[in-house]
């Protein structure tokens, strides 16, 4: 779930949108050269940690969309406050720029808990008995 999401991530914030981001954020807030290792780990431990609570909150139902759901959910937790107090505290964007990133984050969150939950799914599923003769 933490690569799919570090991929996505990568492809909407350096490809897709890099023009938006570059003109939406003020100058001097972002690093010249992203420090990537961090941004790895911090999408790792995202993972992680999403895979470890999906289990704790997961009654049935198709993998595909509760894993959707929970990373939607996931997405909404952890940026829309994170963002909103972050907008109240620092000059780093327009108001668009919080709803275009909170957006991006609960698809791409979702995204990530679809993995997880899939994976979730295979895991938890046992494996047919076979009898040897």
């Amino acid at each position: 779930g933490g690569i799919m999401m570090w991929l996505l991530a990568g492809l909407w914030h350096m490809l897709i949108m890099s023009a938006y981001y570059a003109t939406a954020t003020p100058e001097g807030v972002a690093r010249e050269e992203p420090m990537m290792q961090f941004i790895v780990i911090g999408y790792l431990v995202l993972g992680l940690l999403m895979a470890y609570i999906y289990p704790k909150g997961y009654a049935g139902g198709a993998p595909l969309t509760e894993g959707v759901k929970f990373g939607v959910a996931i997405g909404l937790l952890w940026v829309l406050p994170h963002g909103l107090v972050m907008y109240g505290v620092h000059q780093i964007g327009t108001g668009a720029l919080l709803v275009v990133d909170s957006l991006w984050h609960v698809a791409e969150q979702g995204a990530g808990g679809a993995v997880i939950g899939l994976i979730y799914s295979r895991m938890a599923t046992p494996e047919p008995a076979t009898t040897e003769a």
